[in-house]
């Protein structure tokens, strides 16, 4: 995780000073004081440098103890996956200035607003697939694909809340409380271990 975040942080610096045009895996690695090589184990190109996004490892944390246990009702499932990825961002928020800095060159560089969406819709896919197996489903049903997509939706727009934030009560140290918000706004309380109201 430390060696990802040095990269991306490296991604940004150069990116200023050189434009993300000019910017080069290269350039990026020796910012970061990694091979190319290290460079792309950790992101297939500049633009995932950039953007940083869901890490891998948040879904690979749902892992058999997620999907074998616990309730199955949809809104239980729904608060179980987005309570994991609420903990995972009060543990490793990611900073949020890098975070404000990359959501900026997004509106001028198409190219990233679609590796943006990419990369979330890859984490999408993920936590469908830990749904899936916790609901003794399919990854590509209805219920994963619809859980995974509220909840990768929730987390999205609390992140983006957070990166957004004018007064420094909204911009806490973690995107974490937002996040909560948004799935208090669908009636959801993350404290809560079952929250079966939906029909």
């Amino acid at each position: 995780m430390r060696t990802r975040r040095a990269i991306h942080a490296a991604a940004l610096r150069v990116v200023q000073e050189h434009g993300f045009d000019k910017a080069t895996v290269d350039m990026i690695s020796t910012e970061a004081g990694v091979s190319p090589r290290t460079f792309l184990n950790y992101f297939p190109n500049k633009e995932a440098a950039v953007l940083l996004g869901p890490p891998d490892e948040v879904a690979s944390a749902l892992t058999a103890e997620f999907a074998a246990t616990g309730a199955t009702h949809p809104q239980d499932v729904f608060a179980a996956v987005t309570r994991e990825i609420v903990r995972d961002l009060a543990e490793n928020p990611p900073p949020r200035e890098e975070m404000l800095a990359a959501f900026e060159l997004t509106r001028n560089h198409p190219v990233l607003l679609a590796a943006l969406s990419a990369r979330f819709e890859c984490f999408q896919r993920s936590i469908a697939e830990v749904v899936a197996q916790r609901l003794g489903r399919q990854p590509e049903d209805e219920m994963p694909t619809l859980i995974a997509t509220v909840a990768v939706s929730a987390v999205r727009m609390g992140i983006q809340r957070w990166v957004t934030a004018d007064t420094p009560s909204d911009a806490a140290d973690s995107p974490a409380p937002h996040v909560e918000h948004c799935a208090e706004l669908l009636g959801i309380d993350l404290a809560r271990d079952a929250v079966t109201t939906w029909p």
